[in-house]
């Protein structure tokens, strides 16, 4: 039993995809905060750059957006890296281009581009000169003459019907069509009606661009509801519930006219307790914003991020098992595996990911945690590769990054450690306060410094002599300040005017 529940309060939309009652999916878009994603914009080239085989291209946001040259010629990657379809081509008299990018570009001019991935901190968007146009069933690409069929449907007899449909497709010369995974079954009728509004909605565009100035944005993708709508609806879907009046009504118009079987399935929630309280999912998400997950067992897994890769530690913690070690670890090893794969989709972690279970020495019982993991990640609709376990009981895999983690847009990095997750201790830091101050003190001949600190530094000022030593010294009044608005690490040094020290020129 699967159902949708579809959340809006505060200027945020959250949706999410429960299966049995359990959380399958969850995403999240603030409007001060909206995704660009699969947005078509007319942009003009600022910049070519023949050593990074890359274009900085102007759209009209803060940063301009960055043009690689393989985003120029491959149309499937940039096709997979909007959608989670693993795509299978089929070559027609295709128009692909080749060269280097000061071939391909040329500084100043007008270009239709489309953006791949969102702007993130001091980098612009990534962008891409093939645009595709997600419909329910079909992706166009009015730029590639390649079709083909999503790698997961993998029915032999399916697929060739499919082959078939695309045949009959009245498809313009020069574009191209992807089934995607929720064709398969379907009607043709489904895809020609498909086909037809995908190519009303490029014909917008290209007007669009003709009477539009530069930079302008001729298309907007969906936002995360109506998007994850269109992705994921299906028979089996058998509620969908909106506990939004107006985001009630879009909801159900989207619905009739993707799938209109499926218009009554529409409800408007009004219970008294919040949604997401009643069906369990704010617990949930906050276990996927924690660092440490709780198995069922008493055992626990452990996620820890970087820049390169994702590290999960597999704990026995409380799980102190009844009949042996190895049957202890085997039961703690089988409810991870599940639990990471759960935690890896609902936490849209991609690239690398390594996985330390604990030792087995049962072969078979390592092959069974194994298939217990491949088992779960199959229904996770990002393409991953496993590897065995190895003889440290470490498996390593890749997960396909398919859209930026929700988690990003729920935190900041912390003001105080700037992200390394730890502090220096009150100790070390009056050391350096001392340190300085007797830095200061050897280059200057003012009568008083005065230091601004946390107030736990400054109580702790208060009992170092060689300050004193420090002021008998240099003669020297030194004025130590506790401010609550301070942070541990915080330390500011003024003169006898009120200036603040620049440490570093000194």
């Amino acid at each position: 039993m699967q159902k949708i529940l579809i959340n809006v309060e505060g200027g945020e939309k959250r949706i999410a995809v429960l299966k049995n009652n359990t959380l399958e999916d969850f995403s999240l878009e603030r409007l001060d905060n909206r995704k660009i994603v699969g947005n078509v914009y007319k942009g003009k080239v600022d910049n070519v750059m023949p050593g990074m085989q890359a274009a900085f291209v102007n759209i009209g946001l803060e940063k301009n957006a960055f043009l690689h040259s393989s985003d120029v010629l491959d149309s499937e990657v940039s096709c997979q890296e909007l959608l989670d379809e693993e795509i299978e081509h089929f070559p027609q008299d295709g128009n692909k281009m080749s060269g280097k990018i000061e071939n391909l570009i040329k500084k100043d001019r007008d270009i239709l581009v489309q953006v791949v991935k969102d702007q993130i901190g001091s980098k612009g968007a990534r962008i891409t000169t093939n645009i595709s146009l997600p419909g329910r069933y079909l992706v166009l690409m009015p730029n590639s003459a390649k079709s083909g069929i999503s790698r997961k449907i993998s029915n032999r007899e399916e697929r060739t019907r499919l082959r078939k449909v695309l045949s009959e497709l009245k498809i313009p010369k020069g574009m191209g069509i992807i089934i995607r995974t929720v064709g398969g079954g379907e009607e043709t009728k489904k895809f020609k009606r498909d086909l037809n509004y995908l190519l009303g909605e490029w014909k917008r565009i290209r007007r669009r661009n003709i009477i539009s100035r530069t930079p302008s944005c001729l298309h907007k993708e969906l936002d995360i509801v109506l998007k994850t709508l269109r992705d994921v609806m299906a028979d089996d879907i058998d509620e969908i519930l909106v506990d939004d009046k107006r985001e009630f009504r879009v909801v159900k118009r989207f619905v009739s006219i993707i799938y209109p079987e499926a218009r009554s399935k529409v409800k408007f929630y009004d219970g008294r307790e919040p949604m997401f309280d009643r069906f369990g999912i704010e617990s949930e998400i906050n276990k996927a914003l924690s660092r440490k997950v709780w198995l069922k067992c008493g055992g626990s897994i452990v996620i820890d991020r970087t820049e390169a890769l994702t590290t999960i530690d597999v704990n026995t913690s409380k799980h102190i098992g009844s009949k042996s070690l190895e049957d202890t670890v085997h039961r703690t090893n089988m409810e991870a595996a599940e639990e990471v794969a759960l935690q890896l989709k609902l936490r849209n972690i991609g690239g690398i990911i390594i996985i330390d279970f604990i030792d087995m020495k049962s072969r078979r019982n390592q092959k069974a945690v194994l298939r217990k993991l491949e088992e779960f990640l199959k229904k996770d609709r990002a393409k991953t590769s496993i590897s065995a376990i190895s003889p440290l009981g470490l498996v390593e895999m890749t997960r396909q990054r398919v859209k930026e983690s929700w988690i990003e847009d729920m935190y900041e990095t912390c003001k105080c450690c700037s992200g390394k997750g730890v502090i220096k201790n009150s100790i070390t830091i009056s050391l350096e306060i001392l340190r300085n101050t007797r830095r200061i003190l050897g280059k200057s001949k003012n009568q008083k410094l005065k230091i601004l600190c946390n107030p736990e530094i400054a109580k702790k000022l208060e009992h170092y002599r060689d300050l004193k030593v420090l002021e008998r010294k240099f003669s020297v009044k030194i004025e130590i300040t506790g401010d609550y608005n301070k942070n541990f690490e915080e330390v500011i040094y003024y003169d006898p005017n009120g200036k603040e020290i620049d440490l570093k020129r000194l």
